[in-house]
């Protein structure tokens, strides 16, 4: 396993949090979005024991939660985590919220077993090594209960090789005093999106994030690594365009932004 700790997901969210919070990743349509269709495609009963691994700022987690299933949500920055229990103390001052764990999802510190694993967002591809992508699979695989499922959203290779764009959000859109121009490259090479941010406020010089780099497998190997892993009954389900859909689809090549890979242990 690669401990490379300068690596961009150990800033990135931090950085995004400093420059807005609601930047750092916001309860919104989409995450509700998400949730409904993990609820309907996972079958999820009441009491189901959720791990969240990546949870960040707790969108999924602190949804989930409010929904009836007992939560876990893991981080490796201790930074996201307070902004996490933040979160759900704003909503919920008088109430248990989530388990919060600070920790590293390739040898994630959990006890116990769980019915559902998740990993949304820019949780799960983020490392440079695949070997790493492997151990967190393997370990995911390991602490779901019997017959536990597990979902994973990834880029969608074929669609980002032919949408690399540059987008400019004036305030009030991503962070409400600065100008993000945002800009994303697919590298064929390596098999990863390239998300770039640069801030620009008035008076300061342009500030550019670091860049999240995102690992996009073609479906078939992503399905390979996972029933590499462990998994079984593995399948790929695709996105609308960049938004959820109400039930479970195919992949369509040109136009699902992101795919989700869902299997069984």
């Amino acid at each position: 396993m690669s401990t490379n700790d300068s690596a961009w997901w150990t800033s990135r969210a931090a950085e995004m949090a400093a420059l807005d919070p609601a930047f750092a990743g916001e309860i919104d349509r989409l995450a509700e979005d998400q949730v409904d269709l993990l609820e309907r495609i996972l079958h999820l009963q009441p009491g189901d024991r959720v791990l969240d691994l990546g949870c960040g700022a707790g969108r999924h987690a602190i949804l989930l939660h409010e929904r009836g299933y007992a939560v876990t949500g893991l981080d490796y920055d201790a930074e996201i985590i307070a902004l996490a229990k933040a979160a759900w103390r704003r909503r919920h001052a008088d109430q248990a919220g989530p388990t919060w764990v600070q920790g590293d999802m390739r040898e994630p510190p959990v006890q116990g077993s769980f019915d559902v694993v998740i990993a949304m967002d820019a949780a799960f591809g983020c490392f440079a090594d695949d070997a790493d992508h492997l151990a967190v699979l393997v370990n995911a695989f390991e602490l779901l209960a019997p017959g536990g499922r597990l979902v994973m959203e990834v880029p969608n290779p074929y669609y980002w090789a032919h949408h690399q764009h540059t987008r400019h959000f004036p305030p009030g859109t991503l962070a409400a005093d600065a100008h993000i121009v945002r800009t994303y490259r697919f590298d064929a090479d390596l098999g990863r999106v390239d998300d770039h941010l640069t801030v620009f406020r008035s008076g300061d010089d342009a500030c550019a994030l670091p860049v999240q780099s995102l690992r996009a497998w073609a479906p078939t190997e992503l399905c390979a690594l996972a029933r590499a892993a462990g998994g079984s009954e593995v399948a790929i389900i695709g996105m609308d365009g960049w938004r959820v859909p109400d039930q479970a689809r195919p992949l369509d090549a040109a136009t699902s932004a992101f795919m989700w890979l869902v299997a069984s242990r």
